[in-house]
């Protein structure tokens, strides 16, 4: 008798392992087939084998009246959402239109609900549009405001003429007075310099 060498050895180790693999996995397949029946057969009444049926079917119920809610309550939202966009879409208008033809110097707005801070956006809004027309109504019942550019020009038009610097100096002091400028000059430099 011969012994067996190791490549014999290795070759039918092998040679074993695989045909149990193989005849293995026919058997966990037959296995799986055989369980899957099972619970097609039988896995409904499984639940109540575990007493788990009653709890399973209030589980439903709760499930499907939550869901309900939700649906309900999704609707309600998109109701209440679209109706609050459109005022903000008539706010935006007719503020847009007093906007242009008020010429305020400010960006057309467009007002988003979903937008968190919506009545704050055009509360600000109103407000900074308030500021303008009280700013705009404030400049043009300033007397001294409109007076102001005239006199610049006055006093710019006594600087040019080309007179002497005592006369010249006095005559802008006094223009620049009726704005409520004072115009403080050392007498030393409207003394004539020495020859």
């Amino acid at each position: 008798m011969q012994p067996l060498r190791k490549d014999h050895v290795d070759r039918w180790s092998g040679f074993v392992k695989d045909e149990f693999g193989i005849a293995q996995d026919i058997a966990e397949e037959e296995i799986s087939s055989q369980a899957e029946s099972k619970v097609q057969e039988v896995g409904s009444k499984f639940s109540k084998e575990l007493k788990l049926d009653k709890l399973i079917l209030e589980m439903g119920k709760r499930s499907k009246a939550l869901q309900d809610f939700q649906d309900k309550k999704a609707s309600m939202e998109f109701d209440l959402e679209r109706k609050a966009q459109d005022i903000a879409d008539q706010i935006s208008e007719s503020f847009n239109y007093k906007r242009k033809q008020r010429k305020w110097d400010m960006s057309a707005i467009d007002i988003k609900i979903k937008d968190n801070d919506a009545v704050n956006y055009i509360t600000k809004k109103v407000k900074d549009a308030c500021y303008e027309e009280a700013e705009k109504h404030a400049r043009s019942r300033h007397k001294l405001y409109h007076a102001l550019d005239q006199k610049r020009k006055k006093c710019l038009n006594i600087l040019y003429t080309g007179s002497h610097i005592q006369p010249t100096l006095s005559e802008l002091s006094k223009e620049m007075k009726t704005a409520n400028i004072h115009l403080e000059l050392p007498s030393s430099l409207l003394a004539l310099p020495s020859q």
